[in-house]
């Protein structure tokens, strides 16, 4: 096998560049392909360099698996030596006791029931009559007839009523002071409805309202429990008067 060099000639790199078949002339004005005289050095190789030098490269290449084997099998631990294995455990959560779970559902009873005796549309309805809202402990189902007698005569079913001298208000055309004292009389049983912080929260702004602006619950609460504080009709006096008996 015979390998042509030739020089680079003048401008560019020093070196030697293999001669590559061109169709075109060089600057001498002869074809590429025949080199300038005196620039033309022969190399030979024997085909038995080219064998060893091939032997060479794959002893090489198998050298460097078995190396890479050897070194992998290297880092492995040892079969005999015992090795810490993690294994993630998952930790179960605590249940909640019984008490917990009371308490939690008491306190999403009382949270609707605050709603329901402020912001639900059957305690925001402050026209016409219907039955007791509030059924708590001062609730007397035997009383009912006349609370709706004094209903519609106090105000004809309007839970937002004004009297023309402007002191009694609301459905059961109640004074302001009566009102107020009523609000501490309902303390005690509400702070078990609905907790007593919002017991007292929710109170304290009736205090500080007229009662014409009372949510339809709370006139009824406040009726009923003014009605049967002591007993059964123990403060039905507040209703004796009108234009009729009840």
């Amino acid at each position: 096998m015979r390998i042509v060099l030739t020089h680079a000639g003048v401008g560019s790199e020093t070196g030697w560049k293999e001669t590559r078949d061109r169709r075109d002339l060089d600057h001498g004005g002869r074809p590429a392909g025949v080199p300038e005289r005196g620039l033309v050095r022969s190399f030979r190789i024997h085909r038995r360099s080219i064998a060893l030098g091939a032997s060479s490269i794959a002893l090489f290449g198998i050298g460097a698996a078995a190396w890479s084997a050897t070194s992998a099998a290297a880092e492995l631990p040892d079969a005999g030596v015992p090795v810490a294995v993690e294994q993630m455990v998952a930790v179960p959560q605590a249940q909640p006791t019984a008490r917990q779970i009371a308490l939690q559902q008491q306190a999403i009873r009382q949270a609707q029931f605050a709603y329901f005796t402020t912001k639900s549309s059957q305690t925001r309805d402050l026209k016409g009559y219907e039955p007791s809202l509030y059924r708590g402990k001062y609730y007397k189902a035997s009383v009912e007839k006349r609370r709706k007698c004094i209903v519609i005569r106090e105000s004809n079913g309007r839970y937002n009523a004004i009297n023309p001298t402007r002191k009694y208000r609301g459905a059961y055309q109640v004074s302001p002071e009566l009102a107020r004292g009523v609000t501490w009389m309902m303390l005690k049983e509400h702070k078990a409805l609905l907790g007593e912080e919002r017991a007292k929260s929710i109170l304290e702004k009736l205090r500080k309202s007229p009662m014409n602006t009372w949510p339809r619950y709370w006139q009824d609460a406040a009726f009923s429990t003014i009605h049967n504080w002591e007993r059964t009709g123990a403060g039905a006096a507040h209703w004796a008067g009108g234009r009729w008996h009840c």
